[in-house]
């Protein structure tokens, strides 16, 4: 008699299901997300601009649902299934090459002793990289999320921001400090070696991070990969502004270049919003390959209330012998 291997979306599932069938005094469920939808120009630099809807101009819309349960002696187990939204073309994940749950999916294990997940984890890079710019983890709008992650291999970080068949453990903080660890062999199509480390410092007024990530791939077919990169992001609230700073290298050795990736920013609170502001710059040499790239943007948010802001944002953008872009883009951002 043959047996199938389960997936690890039915395994999720199935946890979830169990969760929420247990003894639902120590069972806790609750969802949430954020939904940005915004309209407006967007031409980054070297494209054709394009007027549209867009589901990430801020934070990047997604919904997602967690399951825990205590167990004794300090013990819970949890699942996190999370999945991103596209408003311009009413579909699931970040494009069609996504898995259904695109964002978080996992199980995990945490006690006094810190936490361990397996499964589809986002990577601490880009954790770091939102955390310590201005305008967190917009794709579309940041100078650092769009250098580190979404200019091209050549010039950002190799492989996604999401990385399967990942694990990962996290220490208890001590006194507002936290170290992280990962591993991933990714998706079946192109299994390798990923491995990331951060420590997070969070001290009051102040915070830190240093990351580091290593991807290794070489499966005789595509190009092999050989690729280090290292990061580190600082922030400190003054009250009248708070300030950003990040600083990312990375080498590659498969495809032969180098980068050096910096950013600033500030976030100011004016009447009943905060403008924010960052510039980045990126420079990127090897043996065929002399790029850099600049860019500016700057977006002003409307707190309408606790959970719901609206927002302009715009952006300039220019890499060097190619066209300039100019975003422009208002919209709504609910968090739940």
């Amino acid at each position: 008699m043959m047996h199938t291997r389960p997936s690890r979306h039915s395994l999720i599932a199935g946890l979830l299901s169990l969760v929420a069938s247990g003894a639902q005094a120590q069972a806790e469920l609750s969802t949430q997300g954020v939904l940005d939808l915004s309209y407006g120009r967007f031409e980054p630099s070297g494209f054709y601009r394009e007027h549209r809807f867009n589901s990430n101009s801020l934070t990047a819309s997604f919904v997602g649902l967690n399951a825990k349960y205590g167990l004794e002696g300090g013990y819970s187990v949890g699942a996190t299934v999370e999945s991103f939204v596209r408003f311009q073309d009413w579909s699931l994940g970040r494009s069609g090459n996504d898995p259904f749950f695109s964002r978080n999916a996992f199980v995990s294990v945490s006690s006094k002793y810190g936490s361990v997940r397996v499964g589809r984890l986002q990577t601490y890079l880009f954790d770091a990289t939102a955390r310590f710019n201005a305008l967190g983890n917009s794709v579309a709008f940041s100078p650092a999320i769009r250098h580190v992650f979404a200019a091209g291999n050549l010039e950002g970080v190799q492989g996604d921001f999401y990385w399967n068949r990942a694990v990962s453990y996290s220490t208890p903080n001590w006194e507002g400090v936290t170290a992280n660890l990962m591993y991933s062999q990714g998706q079946n199509d192109a299994r390798g070696h990923r491995a990331a480390a951060s420590l997070i410092v969070s001290k009051g007024l102040f915070g830190a991070a240093l990351s580091a990530q290593r991807v290794r791939r070489n499966d005789g077919i595509i190009d092999p990969v050989s690729e280090d990169t290292w990061q580190a992001g600082a922030t400190y609230n003054f009250g009248i502004v708070r300030v950003f700073g990040l600083f990312t290298r990375t080498r590659d050795r498969g495809l032969e270049v180098n980068s050096k990736l910096s950013s600033g920013g500030v976030a100011i609170p004016v009447g009943p919003g905060t403008l924010q502001a960052q510039a980045g710059r990126a420079t990127t040499e090897g043996v065929a390959v002399e790029r850099k790239h600049t860019s500016v943007s700057a977006a002003y948010l409307y707190h309408y209330d606790s959970k719901t802001d609206v927002y302009v944002v715009g952006m300039d953008d220019r890499v060097r012998n190619q066209t300039k872009g100019v975003s422009l883009a208002a919209g709504v951002r609910y968090r739940f």
